[in-house]
């Protein structure tokens, strides 16, 4: 077990999405996209090569767990799903929204969990944007965390440098950095910076597909 995200961090970006919820209600905005068709092209990213059908999987900062609709659509259902993210009450939603025998959500912080298991295919979507005390540190320590729970695939997004503008309230990687830091734990590393959000995806496996 290591250390999770320090307390202010952790009171700020949950008061930011609870707020949200609050104001938005169950909405794509409220998890900061402001039209479906956005998400679901991030989650096409995230996918992008993948098939879940079968497999277990880990939604780091599942939200509202929106990704559970993605992968109904792909797999037939037929996954066993568990969402992770620190807003309990962004949990609660979710359960109400999509809990059932096969999806689980849970409230919490990855990096100091004893129990989280492991499982075929583990998710990061946009949980790595905003910018706290030390970004890189922490993205180094959640992605070693999650490739280390994850017995296939390890897929997630960042924020990518290579933008017109950056505002102050997000944290920006170089996507070459991260591949780097990406090949120190795996060979079987994918880098995918070629469609239109302000981001790339990076997939690592176990072995190659």
């Amino acid at each position: 077990m290591v250390e999770g995200l320090n307390g202010r961090d952790k009171k700020r970006l949950v008061t930011l999405y609870e707020e949200r919820l609050d104001e938005l209600g169950n909405d794509v905005k409220t998890v900061g996209w402001n039209t479906r068709e956005d998400q679901v092209l991030r989650f096409d990213m995230l996918y992008r090569g993948l098939d879940a059908t079968g497999l277990s999987v880990l939604d780091v900062g599942c939200g509202l767990g929106d990704l559970t609709t993605y992968l109904d659509a792909r797999t037939g259902g037929n996954y066993d799903y568990t969402g992770l993210d620190i807003s309990e009450r962004l949990v609660g939603q979710a359960k109400e929204n999509f809990g059932s025998a096969r999806r689980e959500f849970v409230a919490g912080d990855i990096l100091t969990m004893d129990n989280l298991g492991t499982y075929d295919i583990v998710f990061m979507s946009g949980a790595l944007s905003f910018r706290i005390e030390d970004n890189m540190a922490f993205a180094r320590t959640m992605i070693d965390r999650m490739f280390g729970a994850c017995r296939k695939t390890l897929t997630m997004n960042f924020l990518s440098t290579h933008v017109d503008y950056q505002l102050d309230k997000n944290f920006h990687y170089n996507p070459g950095e991260m591949l780097g830091f990406a090949k120190t734990l795996t060979p079987w590393v994918n880098l995918y910076h070629d469609y239109p959000l302000w981001e790339f995806t990076v997939q690592m496996h176990r072995e190659h597909i």
